[in-house]
Formats: structure tokens, sequence, C-alpha cells
């Protein structure tokens, strides 16, 4: 049995879009550039924050010390919008129901910063995931995957009956770094095309779909 859900958080739990759109909006006028859409905003996320602020400057954030002082009014504002208007996926909490009914053990494993990642899941979804990592200053994000493997062993995760579900080419990748199984979520914030490209195990339309093909999964143990 696969006992160890580990989740990415952005297009996978949550639609944060709007928040992280709205921040990078704010951020872009402050600094007179020109700004971003809602839909742009979606192809930036997930390879973590400073990635996503990378492609919203379009080039013109290659001088460092103007990239950090944008990078640092832009965490503000986001700090100050995330909790506004993130979204939980119809069918997420399905999912998180039957996981604790089932004593399945559940973790979210994030390129976002992890203060705001814990704090985004403290909000929404409280006592619910057994650990919560986002991503640490001065270390490598998603796919790399030096910081889980001391993630797992904090919190006893046996790879060997774990599954990565995400929406994003780094965590197809990162799963297959760690050896095991990913589904893959369209209704995120990667083109299906891409996600086709980058061969998940499963490739699902709805969160009302991860329960039936991790069962899937196991049947091919």
């Amino acid at each position: 049995m696969i006992k160890h859900w580990i989740f990415d958080l952005d297009g996978t739990l949550l639609d944060t879009a709007p928040d992280l759109a709205r921040a990078i909006q704010d951020t872009l006028l402050s600094f007179k550039l020109p700004t971003v859409t809602l839909e742009e905003t979606k192809t930036f996320i997930g390879g973590g924050a400073k990635q996503f602020v990378k492609a919203a400057l379009k080039g013109k954030g290659d001088d460092p010390v103007f990239f950090e002082t944008f990078f640092k009014a832009y965490m503000i504002r986001y700090e100050a919008y995330q909790l506004a208007h993130a979204r939980i996926y119809p069918g997420i909490q399905d999912v998180l129901t039957y996981i604790q009914k089932q004593k399945i053990n559940a973790y979210v494993f994030s390129n976002k910063p992890h203060a705001l990642t814990l704090q985004l899941i403290q909000h929404v979804f409280p006592n619910v995931f057994k650990g919560v990592h986002g991503h640490i200053p001065e270390t490598l994000p998603k796919p790399d995957r030096t910081m889980f493997d001391a993630f797992a062993n904090l919190h006893h995760l046996d790879l060997k009956s774990a599954v990565m579900i995400g929406d994003a080419p780094p965590d197809i990748l990162f799963a297959r770094k760690l050896g095991i199984p990913c589904i893959a979520l369209s209704y995120g914030y990667t083109d299906i095309k891409v996600l086709k490209e980058h061969q998940p195990d499963l490739l699902i339309s709805s969160a009302f779909e991860i329960i039936p093909s991790v069962k899937t999964l196991e049947k091919r143990r």
C-alpha cells in the first residue's frame, strides 16, 4: 500500500495565482515597469519565488542589486496578500478526508518560501499534514532532492511506499530523482502538452481522480 503521499502546494492543493498575480502586478507598477496578466502569472509558478520574479521581470532583473531590491518588495506584498484569495481545488478536501480516515501520511513539499508555506498550510489545512516544507534560501528548489532527504529522515518517510502529486515539471523530475511514481495534475498551472512531454506515471484532470489513481499505482506494484 502507498502510505506516504507527497503533495505540491500551488496549483495542486490550492489555487494561489490571484494573490501571486496581485503581488507581482503591484510590485511591477511600483517600479514603473510593464505589468503582467493573471494568465501570464500562472505560467511563472512552480520553480520557486526567485524564478517566478525573474520570469515576471522579463529580462529587466539582470542587475543583481536591482533584482534583490525588487524581490524584497515583492515578498513584502505577497506575504501581505497570500491569505486573501487562496482557494482549495474541488476534490482536494475529499482526498484529505480519505487520507485521515485511512491513516495515510500526507506531506507538502513546495518550492514556495518555507515560512509562507507553513503559514498557508496552517491557515487552510490545520493539523492535516505530517510534514510541511518549503524552499529555504541558499538551497536548491525541486527537482533537487537534497533538502528532501533530511525531511524524509525526520518524518520516517519510506520512499518504497510513496507517491508524488503535483502540477508542474519540477514535481515530475523530483519524483524521478526519488525513484517514486508521480501523478501529474493538468488542472494546475502547466500546459497539458508540457506535462505529457515529461511523462508522469499518470496524468489526471481533476483532484477527484487522485484516490483512484493511487489505487491504480498500487495495483502496478
